[in-house]
């Protein structure tokens, strides 16, 4: 992997600054240190907690802890049935971070984690986060226009296809970043079965990224450069849609693309990842979060004199723990 190295070096670094500001090395350097900061957590904020959606929610904050500290380890192993899994416990946290916080917006939104989510072959998230019962959006954002597009290659829905094109071509045409263009862009070359311009798009987008703000802190921004999971995704949802539309396109040569990566996907039958870290017992119930059924995110319309979509993240927290009760 090309920007292992550079990953571990910009990792510590991080965790200096954390020390010189705060007293405590953050992230985790250690798995001492991992278990230590989720323990203090678990005492702090979760041991008191009751069974509910108060409880559900604390604990799926907690599992952020291993966001970064996961990539660490396996950036020191090279270990890619590791690199899957980490996608996998990663971008469903963070998928259900983003599902129960509110955003002004509708389910589109999570568009960006899901493909972290393609990247480790799990696409059974696109059922839950993008339905196929829910409207077209309307194409304010480079992510409504996306899923609008997603969901037409993914469901195979020709009906909406005329009404999702139109909405990129007219969003296209705005002031909007290279990034945006190039996602919107490739969606529609995979529609066209345009092997070659949906090529030339993940190769724009490997750059468009490393131009891209991924935090608001300039070192973590400069560590979730060195590795481009979501271009990884997007390549990989080609091959869901029209397997020899996928066997047509050339990789990005870029080092935040792993071709490595790709190389084990397809010598292993690209292997849907598995959770990469089993809690203790103590904090058992964010196991069974990860357990639990997703819930199906549905949109409501909380402003009777608007005719604007919401998700609704209330429903979906509930439902979580709903779920999660079932399997306690």
């Amino acid at each position: 992997m090309k920007n292992a190295d550079e990953f571990l070096k910009i990792y510590k670094e991080i965790t200096e600054e954390s020390f010189k500001k705060w007293g405590y090395y953050y992230p985790p350097r250690t798995w001492k240190e991992f278990n230590s900061w989720n323990f203090n957590f678990f005492e702090k904020y979760l041991k008191s907690k009751e069974n509910g959606v108060i409880k559900t929610k604390s604990y799926i904050h907690l599992s952020a802890t291993l966001n970064d500290f996961g990539f660490y380890n396996v950036f020191q192993k090279l270990d890619f049935d590791m690199l899957n899994n980490v996608l996998y416990q990663t971008s469903r946290q963070n998928l259900l971070n983003k599902a129960i916080l509110a955003s002004g917006t509708d389910h589109c939104d999570v568009f960006f984690d899901a493909l972290n989510a393609f990247s480790c072959n799990d696409f059974e998230i696109i059922n839950r986060f993008f339905p196929k019962d829910l409207p077209q959006s309307k194409g304010r954002f480079y992510t409504e226009v996306s899923v609008n597009l997603l969901k037409v290659l993914y469901f195979k829905e020709k009906e909406f296809e005329l009404e999702a094109v139109d909405k990129a071509d007219k969003f296209l045409v705005k002031k909007i970043t290279v990034w945006e263009k190039y996602v919107i862009l490739y969606f529609k070359a995979l529609l066209l079965q345009n092997a070659v311009e949906a090529s030339n798009c993940l190769q724009e987008l490997c750059i468009a990224y490393q131009k891209m703000e991924h935090s608001v802190s300039k070192l973590h921004n400069k560590l979730a450069k060195c590795f481009a999971s979501e271009i990884h995704g997007l390549y990989r949802f080609a091959k869901i849609i029209d397997e020899q539309l996928f066997n047509r396109l050339t990789q990005p040569q870029h080092h935040s693309f792993c071709n490595e990566f790709e190389l084990w996907q397809k010598e292993n039958n690209y292997p849907k990842g598995r959770l990469y870290y089993t809690y203790p017992v103590e904090m058992d119930y964010m196991n069974k979060i990860f357990e639990a059924e997703f819930p199906i995110v549905a949109l409501y319309n909380p402003y009777p004199n608007k005719k604007e979509l919401y998700k609704n993240v209330d429903k979906f927290i509930e439902d979580l723990n709903g779920n999660v009760l079932k399997i306690l």
